[in-house]
């Protein structure tokens, strides 16, 4: 079975893409990979005022990336779909996860930044310059 990779931060940019992934892995039969990047050791507050949770990086990146997963659409029953938190820059993680997988595929967002990166975003740039496999930037805004 396929893979294919999709990086989330708990932004819009990063749901659409993740929809977008999933329905791509869908289609093609292949495993999702949800990776959500942590770069602090630190311990975190999340959660709602008065129902907060302590967790540590790792373990709020793979809420995240959990969450992720439950907020992909219903029409996709059947899917399979991994949740994971992985240290570093999100660029550096999606494609050191890529290439430890053996992925086919590296599904990022197009948010926009300001200067040379602009067109892509930054991690879409990072990502296309390293990645193992095909790249599919979608269009997220």
């Amino acid at each position: 079975m396929g893979k294919i990779v999709v990086g989330v931060d708990g932004s819009d940019t990063a749901s659409k893409a993740a929809a977008r992934a999933a329905a791509l892995a869908f289609a093609l039969g292949h495993e999702l990979i949800v990776v959500s990047a942590f770069s602090s050791t630190d311990r975190l507050q999340v959660g709602r005022p008065g129902d907060e949770l302590d967790l540590s990086a790792s373990d709020a990146a793979l809420k995240m990336a959990e969450q992720a997963i439950e907020d992909l659409p219903a029409d996709l029953a059947g899917l399979t779909a991994t949740a994971r938190s992985e240290f570093g820059k999100p660029a550096d993680v999606l494609v050191s996860v890529a290439e430890e997988l053996g992925a086919s595929i590296i599904v990022v967002g197009n948010k926009r930044v300001q200067g040379v990166t602009r067109v892509l975003g930054s991690i879409a740039a990072d990502v296309a310059h390293h990645a193992p496999c095909d790249i599919l930037i979608a269009h997220t805004h």
